[in-house]
């Protein structure tokens, strides 16, 4: 675990750490239904509402809740939609300098349906943000103490990446539903869902905890995953995973939960708090964001 080099003055607050979170800007149009429409019916939802999200914002709302000084490197297209994402983004403290706004390209969207117990989900690909990746350079690097990165495995994501090491930055990596080894070898933290891992090769059925500990020794680095009412785990190598459970709640509307705890979990470990610590902080955070509507409540 990383440890700042520079010391608070007697009496003083530590300096808020500063992260660089690369990923995905979407405008999402979530609608709250208990089940999805048959063949030729019009089935009425009960509520609908619009929020910019993406997981890369919505985790770095989600750090700038916690206090740390997040800088989003995206992109957003040259349209109202684009400027609602960066207004809000600059609203709840996060700093969008790095954010493109691509010329005459839309804003990433997503239609999610959510029930409270699930949600599904459709995107719809805007902006291109490797041009706002691939821009970044070391000085921005040096300026900062983690990167988190979310998203597909692009050549500039590959080089921000290598970059960020090479300066002895530390990295968390959102699985997201990819296999996102080839980023991972040496990312300190690396987050999935059970789903996720349940579909990775050489998963082991029905045991995320055996698959997640698998993982951990093959990457020598850290596994969390989610385990929805079950909590979550931390594994480590060479040693047994970790298991913190989670408050039962009732769901309103999942989405931008897991974004949520990854917030809380990268914040913890950040500040220096075990891992039982940064688990309980991410379920929290997670637990705040899906009994409201929105990912931004």
């Amino acid at each position: 675990m990383l440890e700042s080099t520079l010391r608070p003055a007697h009496g003083r607050k530590p300096a808020a750490k500063r992260v660089l979170v690369v990923g995905g800007t979407n405008f999402d149009i979530v609608v709250q239904t208990e089940r999805f429409p048959e063949e030729h019916e019009k089935l009425r939802g009960g509520t609908c509402w619009t929020s910019p999200g993406g997981s890369a914002a919505n985790t770095a709302l989600g750090l700038a809740r916690h206090g740390c000084a997040v800088t989003l490197v995206s992109a957003v297209g040259d349209d109202a939609l684009g400027r609602v994402c960066l207004d809000e983004l600059r609203a709840g403290g996060v700093d969008t300098s790095l954010t493109r706004i691509a010329p005459a390209t839309r804003t990433s969207m997503a239609i999610v349906f959510s029930s409270g117990a699930g949600k599904r989900m459709m995107t719809f690909a805007g902006a291109d943000r490797d041009a706002a990746i691939g821009a970044v350079t070391a000085d921005e690097i040096l300026a900062l103490d983690h990167v988190h990165v979310v998203g597909d495995i692009t050549p500039p994501l590959t080089r921000l990446v290598a970059l960020a090491r090479r300066l002895g930055r530390s990295v968390s990596v959102e699985w997201n539903g990819r296999d996102m080894s080839p980023l991972a070898g040496s990312a300190t933290l690396n987050l999935m869902n059970a789903d996720e891992a349940r579909n990775l090769p050489g998963a082991v059925a029905h045991d995320p905890a055996v698959t997640a500990q698998r993982y951990a020794e093959s990457l020598s680095a850290e596994v969390i995953v989610t385990l929805g009412p079950d909590g979550a785990l931390w594994a480590s190598p060479g040693r047994p995973p970790l298991l913190v459970p989670t408050t039962p709640v009732e769901p309103v509307d999942r989405t931008g939960g897991g974004d949520a705890f990854n917030a809380g979990v990268i914040a913890g470990w950040l500040s220096g708090a075990p891992p039982t610590e940064c688990l309980r902080r991410g379920l929290d955070s997670a637990v705040h964001v899906i009994t409201k509507r929105g990912a931004h409540p």
